[in-house]
């Protein structure tokens, strides 16, 4: 018994130290305006708020170009603290090719913080009063940006000013 509980132990330990660090690579900035909500209201799991994307722009070291007007958010407010993202959109590059974007995350804030963004003045906060993180998710026939396809990644959110929302994302390798 002594013997099995040992190599447990040992397989245990060998598998975390052989695990891999997440590390991750600026990829590019997301910049959005959006319209005005479109106050969908109480649903089954919240109150639906569909945001319409303005126009938009992608500036990075690898991918840079504009967001096309047929995005949105479609999110939802979960509760007096938590906004919950579905985004989708489309990414046309400099040089002409289209990225499918599409990613859900959260934006959390508790007390005055909570309330200043339902209020929609996030840009009155610091980064650092809110949590607001994406997981994208990217579709493309370009072969130059094919690499997209099978990258995950991760976007940290701001509020730079009102209808304004900028997300930095990171490839993680």
């Amino acid at each position: 018994m002594k013997k099995v509980a040992f190599l447990a132990l040992f397989f245990s330990i060998s598998i975390f130290v052989h695990a891999q660090e997440l590390q991750s690579e600026f990829l590019f900035d997301f910049e959005i305006s959006l319209h005005p909500p479109q106050a969908i209201g109480k649903v089954l799991t919240g109150t639906r708020l569909i945001y319409p994307f303005k126009d938009g722009q992608v500036k990075g070291d690898k991918i840079n170009g504009k967001v096309l007007d047929c995005g949105g958010e479609w999110g939802l407010v979960v509760d007096s603290s938590t906004f919950k993202m579905d985004v989708r959109a489309t990414i046309q590059t400099n040089d002409g090719a289209l990225i499918y974007i599409a990613y859900s995350g959260y934006n959390y804030a508790s007390g005055k913080n909570a309330v200043l963004m339902r209020e929609g003045k996030g840009s009155e906060l610091s980064p650092s009063d809110y949590y607001f993180r994406s997981v994208p998710v990217f579709e493309t026939s370009s072969p130059k940006y094919a690499w997209l396809n099978h990258t995950v990644a991760v976007g940290v959110g701001r509020f730079p000013s009102p209808g304004k929302i900028i997300y930095r994302i990171y490839a993680i390798k």
